[in-house]
């Protein structure tokens, strides 16, 4: 039989998927009793001789059909499990490599619980199993069967798996790629999966080793990050912390810069030397990134001694390029900062990483002005704390601590151009965000700056590091002038709003201007007909080549319209104007959107618009003839018929498009209106609204109407909100926030209603746009208001839809219209007992999507999502919760007093169960809780009844499990929120930032003027640094916090690409006292407490990372601040090692 199975031709023996795998039809009978079918089964099965291989693959089959079919009693079988197993184990031994594929499914299918795989293992079928995963690589349906089979067993009790096929399993991870086997990724795979389950096993075997060395294998973000995870998981939890050797194991993925002659593979030849580098390189930088993302591997990557950090930052002292170029690169994306290109030129560079630059993403084929306005338009959350800035405060004064300015100075006057360019504006950046979200005390390190300069100015030292210093001094100055200048719009859409919307007295309601005015112009008649000779315009019909900056001069010449000035040399110039713009004439209209004059001639013609429109009768006419015109073109180009294709009518791809911007123009004034009205436009958009393919026209109309009056512009949006295509109705609610964040007049009475419509829409991914818009429009009282007063239906929402109906609760008008409706005591009771859990799930999923590629599920797919795409600097604003609602009103503050909801979250904190994950997150509930009560001056009253505060600072000091002391962390930063917040961690060792995120540069001395801090009734602060003050009385937000954006008051005349900021987006700044205010002390600034572990804790933990970071309070003589060992006492509160942020998977 073995010779005739042998004979058989090699393609029939092939595994060629379960319903063609050459096995021979048995048939089976499931009306027969189970017991006989199996005996049936189990002797074929079982046979040496006298039944094909096929054969028995067809009743290994029935097998599991007959599986399926009954229940999994063994009253069932007629056999007991023993005897199954012993006679499925003889096909594990089959000379076919089908069948012992088939009879692995067989043992996966039949291990249902422990008791099996307990009898699995005692009659000793792993070694078969390990055999199978083993055997050679051809097998590879046989060795897929295998694996499935341990992951089952994995499933079942991971803590009963078997050394021999953990043996194989680590054998396969450790050598397959030299071996090219194809099951290497699976094989590591099921050891990550292990060690997060059973560690133990896997660490006796050399696992983790293995793991890591696959780290530096792996160029795959998403599969490099969770191969690191895995290792920082288990330093998060003291049980599983002893299987890792730090300061060996962890610190592998810094070998390829840390060992200049590192070589992953001893047979690498030279020639593949350079490019195997590069590649160790990419997978070491991917590593430290996601090992940063962590708490645990903060902890451990900057401990004190001889840390990681610490290494890293040292190799920028050394002359290396390659190593110091990526490690530039490595930092960069640790805080989330763009990489600039590689340039020689400072200028190119800057503009490279600006967050205005144009994106592909802002076409009007795709996201458009919605998607340019939320990189651009700043988020309206004034007091909600940032979770996002917690994170970045704590790395960044770890790398503080360890030198890492002043290593960058190094490499800015001992690089090559390119490397001092990109060092500079990295070191630029991070002055910057230090000066913004470190407390005062500690930005002693801008000791670099006279570091710089003495280099500048010092003969004593080489004359090229002496002119890379002055060159760095005067780049940072640039950055700094780029950095109050603010974020401008690049398109003129998105200014257009802006120029439009505000009606506050630093808005101007005048078109801006090309360019300042270079011409010392009298105000008088004969300069005026100068310069309409020297425009060319009256000379020759060669429209490009008329003086562009002149016309717009004469159009914005004080007291000079058609009205005032009867001259035929005005009218014709006018005239040809009007020819020149109109879309019949095919000159403007025909111009590509890339031409070099496009962006002047659009804001020309804007300002031609404003020109007639203050010209009253007299420009009547040429008004009309326009608008008349511009609603033909439309009618033309879309011509009400869906098969006309918007591209061939180059509305994508010439200025055509930016008439929309004339039409805008034309809305924003009444006489304006009834123009467009008179000449049909509104009743032609009212048409497109339900014909297909006019997508862009509607995108367009829609951002650029001015909805500040009632009217016909607010009836069209809200047609297209409604009525419009699922992608018109998606972009049209993404327009509101744009509306929102450009503070459009009454937005609250009008803006508002229109989201609540959205939320009933039947496409979800509107819905929840609209869900997401309102949220952040209710960080306005005004908003919140008028949502209160809609009443809206936010059940069908979800969690989502929940809290955002909590916020009703944060003023009395919406805490009486749920508390009547009998809904507050059913929300204390549901928070008490599940939604307490569910917020830490919550925040922590934020957390992740944030900082690592994981992604959130979508429609209920529990599938991992992970993205190779980074977001660049995300927010996490903490989300609502109940507790936190409720104590902005004194009324909610009495009814969780009532409830002993404090007292009964303390007893949690103070009596944690840190064995199981269970606990742990009941602990973080607690926390997160607490925290959200302490929010408010009232709610903060309770704690302090309660002294629990110094119970969370122990947590954050000692706990053992880390990531509980992340949460802590971020609990503290929500506590300080209130300036008595502050005061209180002062009391207790702790300062934080007492500036809100709105502020414009917080430079003052830290003698703060007594008189000034009582004015504050409430001043902001946060460890996570973007609190607004709130009254110390209601707790409310304040409305007039200034922003932390870099603006200064300039105003801008312009819409190009001058160097002049945009007027709109200015308030009063801070006055510079110096050209290097980037480099000045913090407002209202206190120090950050030390990072360390107690000592006599350090050997239980088994090494236990000491000093994440020393964040100590400054010299009494102003000396820099100290590193610390973490055996040294000292006085301020410490923080111990710094805790996870989310970005580990398990156990988080």
């Amino acid at each position: 039989m073995a010779a005739s199975f042998r004979g058989r031709p090699i393609r029939s023996l092939r595994m060629r998927g379960r319903n063609d795998s050459g096995e021979e039809n048995v048939p089976l009978d499931l009306t027969r009793e189970p017991s006989e079918n199996f005996r049936e089964i189990l002797q074929n099965v079982a046979k040496p001789h006298g039944v094909s291989n096929m054969r028995k693959l067809g009743h290994l089959n029935n097998f599991i059909k007959l599986l399926c079919s009954i229940s999994h009693r063994e009253e069932n079988f007629g056999f007991t499990y023993e005897e199954i197993i012993i006679c499925l184990r003889l096909a594990l031994l089959n000379e076919a490599k089908e069948v012992r594929a088939a009879g692995l499914r067989a043992l996966r299918y039949l291990i249902r619980d422990t008791s099996v795989l307990q009898k699995v293992l005692r009659l000793q079928v792993d070694y078969l199993i390990a055999r199978c995963i083993d055997i050679q690589q051809s097998n590879e349906g046989e060795r897929t069967q295998a694996l499935r089979l341990v992951r089952k067993i994995i499933t079942v009790n991971a803590m009963l798996f078997p050394s021999s096929v953990a043996n194989s399993l680590i054998a396969v991870g450790t050598d397959g790629l030299q071996e090219r086997d194809r099951m290497v990724r699976a094989a590591i795979a099921i050891v990550c999966e292990l060690a997060l389950k059973n560690p133990e096993v896997v660490a006796k075997r050399g696992g983790l080793s293995t793991i890591l060395k696959s780290v530096i294998d792996c160029q795959l973000s998403r599969i490099n990050e969770a191969l690191i995870t895995t290792i920082l998981h288990l330093l998060n939890h003291p049980r599983t912390r002893q299987y890792v050797r730090v300061d060996v194991e962890l610190e592998q993925i810094l070998a390829p810069f840390t060992d200049f002659h590192y070589r992953h593979n001893a047979d690498t030849t030279e020639g593949q030397l350079k490019e195997d580098r590069e590649a160790r390189f990419l997978s070491s930088r991917m590593a430290i990134v996601a090992a940063f993302r962590s708490w645990s591997g903060i902890i451990n990557l900057c401990k004190a001694g001889n840390s990681g950090i610490q290494s890293l930052i040292g190799l920028l002292c050394i002359p290396n390029m390659e190593v110091r170029k990526g490690l530039l690169e490595v930092l960069y994306e640790i805080f989330r900062l763009p990489v600039p290109i590689a340039t020689p030129d400072f200028t190119e560079a800057l503009l490279s990483v600006d967050p205005a630059r144009f994106q592909d993403t802002w076409r009007l084929s795709d996201g458009f002005l919605a998607a340019e306005a939320k990189v651009i338009l700043p988020h309206r959350a004034r007091s909600r704390p940032d979770l996002m800035d917690n994170y970045l405060a704590f790395v960044l004064s770890a790398f503080i601590s360890s030198g890492l300015l002043e290593g960058l100075v190094e490499v800015v006057t001992s690089s090559d151009d390119q490397l001092a360019v990109r060092a500079t504006i990295l070191l630029g950046e991070l002055l910057h965000m230090a000066n913004t979200i470190l407390p005062h005390s500690h930005s002693h390190h801008l000791h670099c700056l006279p570091t710089l300069i003495n280099m500048a100015a010092s003969f004593d030292i080489a004359q090229q590091k002496r002119l890379r210093a002055s060159a760095a001094v005067n780049n940072l100055k640039r950055f700094h002038e780029k950095k109050k200048k603010g974020l401008k719009p690049h398109s003129l859409y998105l200014d257009h709003i802006l120029r439009k919307s505000a009606s506050s007295p630093g808005r101007r309601d005048t078109p801006s201007r090309v360019h300042r005015d270079i011409y010392a112009i009298k105000d008088t008649e004969e300069a005026l007909m100068l310069n309409l000779r020297d425009s060319q315009i009256l000379n020759h019909k060669q429209n490009l080549e008329w003086n562009w900056l002149l016309i717009a001069t004469i159009l914005k010449w004080p007291h000079v319209n058609l009205r005032n000035n009867k001259d035929e040399l005005m009218h014709k110039f006018v005239r040809r104007l009007l020819y020149f713009y109109k879309p019949s004439s095919k000159l403007y209209a025909a111009l590509a959107l890339d031409h070099p004059k496009a962006r002047q001639l659009t804001v020309v013609g804007c300002l031609f618009i404003e020109f007639l429109m203050e010209s009253d009768e007299d420009g009547q006419g040429y008004l009309e003839d326009l608008v008349r015109d511009m609603v033909s073109w439309l009618s033309a180009s879309s011509g009400l018929k869906p098969e006309r294709c918007l591209q061939s009518n180059g509305l994508l791809t010439t200025l055509s498009q930016h008439y929309f911007l004339f039409l805008g123009t034309l809305s924003a004034h009444a006489h304006g209106v009834k123009l467009l009205e008179k000449g049909g436009l509104f009743q032609s958009l009212l048409n497109l609204v339900s014909v297909k393919n006019q997508d862009a026209v509607l995108k367009l109309a829609v951002s650029t109407l001015d909805y500040s009056r009632d009217g016909l512009a607010r009836v069209i949006l809200s047609k297209i909100l409604t009525a419009a295509t699922d992608v018109c109705r998606l972009y049209a609610t993404k327009q509101l926030r744009v509306l929102l964040r450009a503070s459009v007049e009454f937005f609250s009475s009008w803006g508002m209603e229109l989201l609540v419509t959205q939320l009933h829409d039947h496409s979800k991914a509107v819905s929840m746009e609209a869900l997401d818009i309102l949220d952040e429009a209710c960080e306005d009282k005004a908003n919140l208001h008028a949502l209160i007063q809609l009443k809206p239906a936010l059940s069908h929402l979800g969690d989502k839809g929940l809290l955002l109906l909590l916020r009703f609760l944060s003023i009395p008008k919406g805490f009486s219209y749920l508390n009547e409706r009998g809904y507050v005591s059913k929300q204390l009771d549901k928070w008490h007992k599940e939604y307490n859990l569910k917020y830490v799930d919550l925040i922590e999923e934020q957390l992740n999507e944030a900082l690592t590629t994981y992604r959130k599920p979508v429609d209920g797919d529990n599938y991992v999502r992970r993205s190779n795409q980074r977001l660049q600097r995300p927010n996490v604003y903490l989300p609502v919760h109940l507790y936190g609602q409720l104590v902005h009103d004194k009324t909610g503050c009495h009814l969780l007093e009532t409830q002993s909801v404090v007292p009964d979250l303390s007893y949690t904190v103070r009596s944690p169960m840190l064995d199981t994950w269970e606990g742990i997150k009941q602990l973080k509930a607690a926390l997160w809780a607490l925290g959200n009560i302490g929010s408010s001056n009232w709610g903060l009253n309770l704690l302090q009844e309660e002294n629990v505060v110094p119970d969370i600072l122990a947590l954050a000091q000692h706990c053992d499990v880390l990531s509980v002391r992340g949460t802590c962390v971020y609990v503290l930063g929500v506590i300080s929120k209130t300036r008595q917040g502050c005061e209180l961690l002062k009391a207790l060792g702790w300062d934080a930032v007492r500036h809100s995120r709105r502020t414009l540069w917080p430079v003052t001395p830290e003698e703060v003027d007594t008189q000034l801090t009582s004015e504050l009734s409430s001043v902001p602060s946060t460890l996570s640094l973007n609190s607004e003050s709130t009254s110390s009385r209601h707790n409310s937000e304040s409305e007039s916090q200034p922003n932390m954006y870099i603006l200064d008051d300039d105003k801008c005349d312009s819409l190009d690409q001058s160097d002049e900021p945009p007027f709109y987006l200015h308030s009063k700044p801070a006055k510079d006292r110096s050209p290097f205010t980037i480099l000045a002390s913090t407002r209202f600034a206190r120090a950050l407490p030390e990072l360390a572990v107690p000592p006599q804790q350090e050997a239980a933990l088994h090494q236990r990372p000491q000093v994440a970071v020393v964040l100590g309070r400054p010299h009494a003589h102003g000396a820099q601040v100290r590193r610390r060992r973490a055996a040294e006492p000292h006085g301020d509160g410490a923080l111990g090692v710094q805790p996870e942020p989310g970005g580990v998977r398990p156990g988080v």
